[in-house]
């Protein structure tokens, strides 16, 4: 981890800075040191102690977890704006989930020392934040609750409505192109299926006329569609 040039980030996404009015969100940020990670490198670590979140600037990380059996599924993809680690320095608590840099990631790190010594010299703040909580807690239930209800197919088109609505960029022909490469086997973490059936089904709808390859990346051209197969 290295220190990198601090530049504007854009809107922050995450429990904490959520929940903080802009003028505190700045003041707290000004506290933030800025940092660097290479593809692969760990940025957080399940089960270690959650003293540090990191702002993303610049980059896509992976959130995961991995079964006692060696088994890794991804439960999110982050990019510029979110904030990884909040929920720990917030609480105290051990990591529940690894984040690795996909690729290269630029962000800014508070501790949790910087963090808990704003909230006591302001307190009111606590309030936002409880309801930054709630909220965060009910879009994790929903989630949780789709996957649990739906069959492989089903899951694999959630799973790439989500990463369309992240990483989509509209491009020249209406389709909406993924700006990051994701590979298959990430997408298959994502959707607890395994690459082959991943390849498999995307092959079949890009026959069907949903989703289409451009270069490395994925295209989407029927999101109407998708979304309907999502049951979203």
């Amino acid at each position: 981890m290295e220190n990198s040039p601090e530049s504007d980030g854009p809107a922050q996404r995450g429990v904490l800075l959520d929940s903080l009015p802009e003028e505190n969100r700045a003041d707290l940020l000004e506290l933030a040191r800025s940092v660097s990670f290479d593809r692969g490198q760990t940025i957080l670590t399940a089960g270690e102690d959650g003293d540090t979140m990191v702002l993303i600037e610049t980059g896509r990380v992976e959130v995961s977890v991995t079964s006692h059996e060696g088994r890794r599924s991804i439960l999110t993809q982050m990019g510029p704006g979110e904030v990884l680690g909040d929920l720990a320095v917030l609480d105290g608590g051990p990591r529940s989930a690894d984040a690795v840099a996909a690729g290269p990631v630029t962000g800014r790190l508070l501790t949790r020392g910087q963090v808990m010594g704003y909230l006591e010299r302001n307190p009111t703040l606590a309030i936002g934040l409880i309801r930054e909580l709630c909220r965060k807690l009910r879009d994790a239930s929903e989630i949780h609750a789709q996957q649990a209800l739906t069959d492989g197919a089903q899951r694999l088109a959630l799973v790439l409505v989500r990463l369309f609505d992240k990483w989509g960029t509209p491009d020249a022909d209406g389709t909406l192109v993924m700006r990051e490469f994701v590979s298959q086997a990430e997408i298959g973490d994502f959707a607890g299926l395994a690459r082959e059936n991943v390849n498999r089904q995307i092959r079949l709808w890009s026959r069907e006329g949903i989703l289409a390859s451009k270069g490395r990346r994925l295209s989407l051209t029927d999101s109407e569609r998708l979304r309907e197969i999502a049951g979203i």
